[in-house]
């Protein structure tokens, strides 16, 4: 999520943490003035910029567990509030010897940096929690932190138990008690879980930046799958890892959103002109999201700009359109019936108001309304479909009048997507509403074996392709489904892991950033073809690897940094260990195709 650090709170304690440095250049009689103004920045920053995470610890131990917040508690707190008690007592002229800060020793052994170690600390911790996301689409930090959480329930209690037991054998042999608090306090610093913190927001960070605008990983949230892994990278397999089989569903998945060439026969004593307007103007009811949306898009792109309306337009789901096209032709200069009206129409010399019967889509189509193409149509659609092209039919007025012949071809990089997937270890499949021949001819063209029935399945509609897809699950598969949330979404429901890859827009110009997945669900969007399937699959494999490694690094850090201070290192060089190793992990990236 995007939660900035509040600047004054970063600002303030870089204060707090160099106010003390000052003492040598300073005359002593500041040095009391030094101490306080740095006590209370600290605490500024400790008690103000900290306070949501204070109460969320104290909220999470209340219900009896421990968290990161936890954490960062109480390493904070006793540090922040040990060194205002042993600076502000002789600083405001009570008991006890001032404390020096004019020797680089004695500030890095004594209390005097502790209040600026601990607002530092603060304010990392939250620095380390920024993914980048906008809170609309984030899931909250708790689900971000619940790898660190689950370490912390471990970590936390081992160091205040050593904590103590550090100051208990410091008291006990003799040494001053306020040594055996710095001592304890050092322990604590030491064991602040920044890494652990950093680890899953600093992987979303990384595959956000090594993604661009073409892929976006979803967040964890309570309550939903997690097919990443962010909230256990360190466990076994998710859905990403285990996919083994890529469903490409959906009419445009290999085409992207770009028109098809589209090329009109008219049957005989009909004109080109003609058909492209009535049945441009029956494609403008086609449904977003409709297995029909190919041939709008061709339709649109070689209709006349100015087309008739459409009245009581209705879809047939897989089969085609119908509609009624009424239009104002003006009468030919000989008085002769205008072109399209139709038979039985008067010849006069006034404009005249033409309504025609519209249907368009497949042969089949318009077979159910009882009437077929004739001999030269049909001898254009047999040859066509001979080639692998797709063949619609358009019929007015109870009369076959056209076949529309479209050429679907894959994009550029459909068949180094197709390659890609393969190299990820997986097998695409194409699930697609296209008849057996275009089908077969498209995955032909793209790279699959059209003779291969487990690799091209022609003439599915939506319920067929989510059928498809349940069954290849049936098979033992592990499936991802990649397919447009507006065709196919009960083939996503259906899926082990579901891309939204939304079609590939036509021309030169870069795509738009992809949107964010619908309601927040945990699906994987993408904007492209295979290629981009392909580069979300490996980045969702490297996201948990990155932040499975920002674990690692957590446990292992903390742990070197406590034997440290148990070991009598002072307080300043442990407190910067996971402050460094926080700043490592977030700094890290993911390379694509390495």
């Amino acid at each position: 999520m995007r939660r900035p650090v509040p600047v004054p709170a970063a600002v303030a304690a870089v204060a707090a943490l160099l106010l003390p440095l000052a003492g040598p250049v300073v005359p002593p009689s500041a040095h009391p003035g030094v101490l306080v103004g740095a006590v209370l920045l600290g605490a500024a920053v400790v008690c103000g910029a900290g306070r949501h995470g204070h109460r969320s610890a104290a909220r999470a131990l209340r219900q009896g567990s421990v968290t990161a917040d936890a954490g960062v508690s109480l390493a904070t707190l006793p540090a922040l509030t040990w060194s205002g008690f042993a600076l502000l007592t002789p600083a405001l002229g009570g008991p006890g010897a001032p404390i020096g800060i004019r020797d680089l020793g004695a500030l890095l052994t004594g209390p005097s940096l502790l209040p600026g170690i601990a607002a530092v600390l603060t304010v990392v911790a939250l620095a380390v929690r920024v993914t980048g996301r906008s809170d609309d689409d984030g899931p909250g930090e708790d689900a971000l932190g619940a790898a660190a959480d689950r370490w912390c329930v471990r970590l936390v209690p081992v160091t205040a138990l050593l904590a103590l037991a550090v100051a208990g054998f410091r008291a006990g042999t003799g040494r001053p008690w306020d040594d055996a608090a710095t001592a304890a306090v050092a322990v604590l610093l030491a064991g602040c879980p920044l890494v652990l913190l950093a680890a899953v927001p600093a992987a979303v960070r990384a595959a956000d930046r090594a993604c661009g605008t073409a892929v976006r990983l979803p967040l964890p949230a309570a309550g939903r799958p997690d097919p990443v892994g962010w909230t256990a990278p360190h466990r076994g397999p998710r859905p990403a890892d285990r996919v083994d089989t890529v469903a490409l569903a959906g009419p445009e998945v290999l085409t992207g959103a770009v028109p098809a060439p589209l090329v009109v026969h008219p049957a005989r004593g009909e004109d080109t002109a003609t058909v492209l307007r009535l049945a441009g103007s029956v494609a403008t009811g086609i449904a977003a999201g409709s297995d029909l949306g190919p041939l709008g898009r061709a339709l649109a792109a070689q209709a006349p700009d100015a087309l008739p309306d459409v009245a009581e337009a209705d879809e047939r789901p897989g089969l085609g359109m119908s509609g009624l096209v009424a239009e104002l032709l003006p009468a030919p200069d000989d008085g002769s019936a205008p072109p399209g009206a139709g038979i039985g129409t008067l010849e006069r010399s006034s404009p005249t108001v033409v309504a025609h019967a519209v249907l368009l889509g497949a042969p089949a189509w318009l077979l159910e309304h009882g009437i077929g193409l004739p001999a030269d149509l049909a001898v254009q659609r047999e040859r066509a479909e001979a080639e692998g092209h797709a063949i619609v039919a358009v019929a007015w007025d109870g009369t076959a009048r056209a076949v529309l012949e479209l050429t679907r071809s894959p994009h550029d990089g459909a068949g180094p997507g197709l390659d890609a997937l393969r190299a990820a270890g997986t097998e695409p499949v194409l699930l697609t509403p296209d008849d057996d021949g275009p089908a077969r001819a498209l995955a032909a063209a793209a790279g699959l074996d059209p003779a291969d029935p487990d690799a091209v399945r022609p003439g599915l509609d939506p319920g067929g392709r989510a059928a498809a897809v349940a069954g290849l699950r049936v098979r033992g598969r592990t499936v991802a489904v990649a397919a447009d949330p507006g065709t196919d979404p009960a083939a996503l429901d259906r899926a082990d892991l579901a891309v939204e890859l939304h079609p590939r827009a036509p021309g030169p110009a870069a795509p738009d950033p992809v949107p964010a997945p619908a309601g927040g669900s945990a699906r994987i969007v993408a904007r492209g073809g295979p290629a981009e399937v392909a580069t979300a699959l490996e980045l969702a494999r490297r996201a948990r690897a990155h932040a499975r490694s920002g674990i690692v690094a957590g446990v292992v850090v903390g742990a070197a940094a406590v034997v440290a201070a148990v070991a009598g290192a002072p307080a300043v060089p442990v407190a910067a260990v996971p402050v460094l190793g926080a700043a490592a992990v977030r700094v890290r990236r993911i390379r694509p195709g390495r």
